[in-house]
């Protein structure tokens, strides 16, 4: 009997029910925003940055071209640009960079300097040119008898020029979100 009993005990069918095979799941993934930090501060920089960029370059071109043109319009110096006046139009243009580059930090930076600094005065000229350049007398002499010189005369290039870039630096600067990153937990 102990037989009989052995072989019911042993029945396939009795065995024990195996568990199913648990495979790992792997985690969720969490999704974050990655933080700009500085809050607000960061439009404030930005939009400093952009402003004294733009009258930093506003005032190295006006020296370079003090230094380049003569009361008359014409080069003076046998037709050469001095030495003065290129490395016055080389710190303008790094000027103009950093007011650029303003719009990694923030867009509002470039938007408001292109705007009140490039659309504003260009509207300006556009507009009533004989009151800008009354105003442009009005600004007190820094490095001589022709101070706003530079920017009367190649303002009809420049502030165009300045309202574009700063534009078009503003538009590709920090408006977007910020990337979704995910790691897993």
């Amino acid at each position: 009997m102990d037989e009989a009993t052995e072989q019911q005990e042993l029945h396939p069918l009795d065995e024990p029910v195996t568990q199913p095979i648990q495979r790992e799941t792997p985690p969720e993934p969490v999704v974050t925003r990655r933080s700009r930090g500085l809050g607000g501060n960061r439009h404030a920089a930005g939009v400093l940055l952009s402003f004294l960029g733009v009258l930093g370059a506003y005032g190295a071109l006006d020296y370079g071209f003090y230094k380049s043109l003569g009361p008359d319009l014409t080069v003076y110096q046998g037709g050469e640009v001095s030495d003065r006046a290129l490395i016055a139009f080389g710190s303008a243009a790094a000027c103009m960079f950093v007011a650029a580059l303003a719009g990694r930090i923030s867009g509002l930076g470039p938007l408001l300097a292109g705007l009140v600094l490039g659309a504003g005065p260009c509207a300006w000229i556009v507009l009533d040119h004989a009151s800008y350049v009354d105003r442009m007398n009005d600004v007190p002499n820094i490095w001589g008898d022709q101070t706003t010189f530079g920017l009367v005369a190649a303002g009809v290039v420049i502030y165009p020029a300045v309202a574009g870039l700063l534009l078009g630096a503003a538009v590709a600067g920090r408006w977007r979100r910020p990337a979704l990153t995910t790691t897993t937990a």
